[in-house]
């Protein structure tokens, strides 16, 4: 038996949108940008905010992706972990656009400023803080990964309930 709401969510057009070769593009271009930021982060290893200039486009690209996902083993309108998914070509997301660039650029202007900070100060630490294992990473560039995917997390839960609150709001 059919979900009674299933008519009315395929109309949805945060639930469909048509392949189309700049929707490629741009998924295409957010998965490339994850390898590249360890490409230009040896590239210009040594220059002056490399790493927070790197880590924006690895920062950006999975905020980009999951505040946008849809999986497409989904028939009904929410995705496996239950979240709706918001297509650019719904209305609603193209209305909310400007507040998530501007909240997106808030957001890395913070991990700029604890990426710099934290750099700063890694001089200062203790040699075990910032010497690597010889299987993992120092201590320091692990807390410093964590704050950042914290932050990604924090940057899409809020992306999502703005896109949600907007989305379930009359119109």
């Amino acid at each position: 038996m059919l979900n009674q709401g299933v008519t009315s969510q395929t109309d949805d057009p945060c639930l469909t949108q048509p392949s189309s070769l700049l929707r490629f593009a741009v998924f295409a271009l957010l998965l490339l940008a994850l390898p590249t930021t360890g490409v230009l982060l040896f590239l210009r290893e040594g220059q002056p905010y490399a790493i927070q200039l790197c880590s924006i486009a690895g920062y950006t690209a999975p905020v980009a992706l999951y505040t946008f996902s849809r999986n497409r083993n989904d028939t009904f309108s929410r995705n496996r972990n239950g979240n709706q998914p918001f297509l650019l070509s719904c209305p609603v997301v193209r209305g909310q656009l400007p507040q998530l660039i501007r909240r997106h650029l808030g957001f890395l202007a913070a991990l700029f400023i604890v990426q710099t900070t934290a750099l700063k100060f890694r001089p200062n630490l203790p040699a075990y803080w910032i010497t690597p294992s010889s299987r993992d990473a120092s201590p320091f560039a692990i807390i410093l990964g964590i704050f950042c995917l914290c932050l990604a997390i924090v940057e899409i839960l809020i992306n999502r309930s703005l896109l949600e609150r907007a989305h379930d709001s009359p119109k």
